[in-house]
């Protein structure tokens, strides 16, 4: 189990940087494409996009090729957090205080696991899922084969972001708390405490770019850049009104304005932006795969993306 988890944070890395873009795409403003109602989060399995539309009770599967519907698949009430894990999609069920585990190939539903109240974010950090519950303030840690608890952890007020780091000296999860002003570094192993940093207001979405943690911060209109081996803040950089989404492509980092109805790549040397691009309205979730940007658009019940349809 041990080298699997581990080939499978190879191969993801190595997607990553085989898809990168060379240069930035063209367009002032991204294609959309229909989905469900509500969509707020969004992961890539390889081939496909997943959209989770939390007043659908569904996640939507995109062929990430063309952006072509392959299914719509019934989950819990109010889905919002996605990851996939290599095999399965999970997806957070917010009022049912569950996770649905759905095969990848067809949508099928493996399993579904009590996890605490009001999930909402969920990561894969290579061996295991881990699911932060805004309601109950807490972090649960879930085995990838059957869904067992294998702990939950308390942080802080309302965590909102989940993101996987690591490095030489070991494995890390982090954890955006929105109404702290906080992120929480745990440790994999045994969610350990391992620091809490003070970050801007409303910290949202959190990612990882290989060296450096980066927060988007809700009602701050910026992103932060902390050191990922202690948590060291590195630099702090404007964007646009209601940073909510944000991840790395290999390349750039990648901020969704829920406010701003848009979406910005920046440099993640100085946090310079690169480029803005309009997406639809209230985007929160993004996701980089087959090559470009998605954007889930919770207002335009679509997904905008840089492929050319």
């Amino acid at each position: 189990m041990k080298n699997k988890g581990l080939l499978l944070i190879a191969l993801s890395l190595a997607v990553a940087v085989a898809l990168t873009p060379a240069v930035l795409f063209p367009q002032s403003t991204l294609t959309a494409i229909a989905v469900g109602s509500g969509p707020e989060g969004v992961a890539y399995d390889g081939s496909h996009i997943w959209v989770t539309n939390q007043f659908s009770n569904t996640v939507t599967k995109l062929r990430s090729s063309d952006g072509r519907r392959v299914g719509t698949f019934p989950v819990g009430k109010r889905p919002l957090g996605v990851v996939f894990d290599g095999d399965n999609i999970w997806v957070a069920n917010h009022l049912d205080n569950t996770v649905t585990k759905l095969r990848a190939d067809d949508g099928g539903v493996v399993g579904t696991f009590a996890v605490g109240e009001g999930p909402g974010a969920v990561a894969f950090d290579g061996f295991r899922i881990w699911v932060a519950s805004r309601i109950s303030n807490t972090v649960t840690k879930l085995r990838r084969s059957d869904g067992a608890h294998l702990g939950t952890f308390g942080v802080g007020l309302r965590p909102m972001g989940i993101a996987f780091s690591s490095d030489a000296n070991g494995s890390y999860v982090w954890v955006t708390n929105n109404l702290s002003n906080t992120v929480t570094k745990l440790r994999r192993s045994d969610g350990a405490h391992l620091g809490t940093f003070a970050v801007r207001d409303g910290p949202f979405g959190v990612t990882f770019d290989g060296a450096n943690i980066w927060v988007a911060n809700f009602f701050s209109k910026n992103v932060m850049k902390l050191r990922a081996s202690d948590g060291v803040l590195l630099g702090t950089f404007p964007v646009g009104d209601g940073a909510a989404g944000i991840t790395f492509d290999g390349t750039n980092i990648w901020v969704a304005n829920n406010g701003s109805n848009s979406v910005m790549a920046l440099r993640p040397s100085d946090g310079a932006v690169l480029a803005t691009y309009g997406v639809g309205n209230s985007p929160f979730g993004v996701v980089f795969g087959g090559g470009n940007i998605w954007v889930a658009n919770a207002g335009s019940d679509s997904v905008s993306t840089s492929l050319s349809r």
